[in-house]
């Protein structure tokens, strides 16, 4: 994510001793992938408030026994992490609207549903943003131009999925359900690049 937030450093990352103090206010052991994320982005803002509102160690909580990490920025909906999937190091996500009981799966893997987390977190911060509908059946158009970003047994099973380009300093990040593509640049001169080699039609945010 250094294309939208520079290179990141130590004091970006939270320490061991406040997610050992949020385990043990909860009473319970983080997955890996969440304890890897805090440890790396806990403290940046952009990584953690910039679309998403990532819950820091010490606002972590249970809704019942689900641990609840994860809201949307409206505070509309909330992700967690049900008990029957605790025990894996990258467990299933589920998600839900707020204020409602019924819970649905959101991921297959966390660390999936973290890496298209940042890649939101890192498009909504770049100074250049634009957006265009784009069938899911398209999407492999894209591929020759756009790299998958995280191993394909890290992020898949989710609802989203997210794309770099190093050279041209973009990232993208498409949505299944609405079936929309997010591009975020450092220039202007990046994203009409893109989307003349595309053939989109990209839309201002």
């Amino acid at each position: 994510m250094a294309i939208a937030f520079g290179v990141r450093g130590p004091e970006d990352g939270c320490t061991g001793a406040d997610i050992g103090a949020a385990e043990q206010r909860l009473g319970i052991v983080l997955p890996e992938a969440l304890r890897d994320y805090y440890a790396t982005a806990g403290r940046h803002r952009g990584m953690m408030d910039a679309g998403f509102h990532m819950l820091p160690p010490d606002k972590l909580r249970l809704a019942g026994d689900c641990l609840v990490f994860c809201e949307e920025n409206q505070y509309l909906a909330e992700w967690g992490i049900q008990p029957a999937d605790g025990a894996s190091p990258n467990p299933r996500v589920s998600g839900r609207a707020r204020n409602t009981e019924t819970w649905y799966s959101e991921a297959s893997k966390l660390s999936g549903f973290l890496i298209h987390v940042a890649t939101w977190q890192a498009v909504m911060s770049l100074p250049e943003r634009s957006r265009c509908e784009l069938p899911e059946k398209r999407l492999k158009t894209l591929e020759p131009f756009l790299e998958h970003i995280g191993e394909k047994q890290l992020r898949s099973g989710g609802h989203r999925v997210s794309f770099i380009d190093r050279h041209n300093r973009l990232l993208a990040t498409y949505l299944y359900n609405s079936e929309t593509l997010y591009v975020g640049a450092t220039r202007p001169e990046a994203l009409e690049a893109f989307e003349a080699r595309c053939g989109l039609e990209l839309d201002t945010l």
